[in-house]
């Protein structure tokens, strides 16, 4: 009995709300938090192991010391000053010192952008569109003013009022426009409208709900009242890809995160992705990450 209750514990990778505190139990009424790196990672011996957040996206800003990230299933070093973007439903786990200091702010993004000026959303939303490891060692300017606002933010947080007025919300969206546009990290385009960032938002969460059930792109676009053309569009000013290539992403995103994380067969996981015939998902996977799922868990295994 105790072996078949590790594997079925393995088989999950674990949701919080705010790490170690599941989403069921605890329901965060604001569109934001933050704390200081410190006061959640003593806790835990300065180790914070795979999970994600649902809902929730973070920007982990380390302003010094060593700090170690892990990013479904990949590993790297760093040292601060660095930020890290995750966005939601993203695997990741850091790795802390004694001595490493910083900042963790969560936030709803879709409700924090509501607090935005029009003009500010596209680059926010884009910072948040893929994972982000930045080293900020080489922009000094940029990583004091960031730290800066990270401690107005956090002060103004815990001011008694702060639920009921809009500052805190004010400087999180400033704080991250700045670090959104400082760092460089997005691609020039023009600014989408808030209908077409919300008709993305849509898109993702449907495919969130459907995606092992393989879906065909018109089912997405019937579902959301759109035309396959007007879906295509808004996925390539965002992504670079097309509807197709989005929900394909999530697709091997999944099965790379369950070959890493879930003790299972390549042939059960496959099955639980949708796919029929194993020798297909192993295609698939093949053409996504260079590799057969055998290896790539393999390589993962041995770091």
């Amino acid at each position: 009995m105790p072996d078949r209750m590790n594997r079925s514990a393995r088989r999950h990778i674990p949701s919080f709300s705010l790490y170690g505190e599941h989403s069921a139990a605890t329901r965060h009424t604001d569109p934001l938090h933050i704390e200081d790196i410190q006061s959640r990672s003593r806790k835990y011996l300065w180790k914070i192991g795979p999970h994600r957040h649902i809902g929730l996206c973070q920007c982990v800003y380390v302003t010094a010391g060593p700090v170690s990230f892990d990013l479904e299933g990949s590993h790297a070093e760093f040292r601060g000053p660095a930020v890290f973007i995750i966005p939601s439903g993203t695997v990741h786990g850091f790795g802390f010192q004694a001595n490493t200091l910083g900042y963790v702010l969560s936030t709803d993004l879709d409700r924090l952008l509501g607090m935005a000026g029009a003009a500010h959303h596209t680059p926010i939303a884009r910072f948040f569109s893929v994972p982000r490891a930045i080293d900020l060692a080489s922009d000094p300017l940029l990583a004091e003013r960031a730290a800066q606002v990270f401690e107005i933010l956090m002060q103004e947080f815990r001011q008694p009022e702060s639920v009921m007025v809009p500052v805190s919300g004010w400087l999180a969206c400033a704080l991250l426009w700045l670090l959104a546009s400082g760092s460089d990290t997005a691609p020039p385009a023009g600014l989408l409208d808030r209908y077409d960032m919300d008709r993305l938002r849509r898109f993702r969460l449907l495919i969130e709900s459907n995606y092992s059930k393989h879906w065909p792109v018109k089912r997405y676009a019937r579902q959301l009242a759109l035309s396959e053309s007007s879906l295509n569009r808004v996925c390539r000013s965002v992504t670079g890809g097309t509807a197709f290539d989005v929900i394909q992403r999530r697709l091997a995103l999944e099965a790379r995160r369950r070959l890493v994380y879930v003790a299972a067969s390549v042939a059960s996981i496959a099955a639980e992705l949708g796919f029929k015939d194993p020798a297909y998902f192993c295609r698939f996977f093949r053409k996504h990450t260079g590799l057969s799922p055998t290896v790539f868990r393999r390589r993962q295994a041995d770091g």
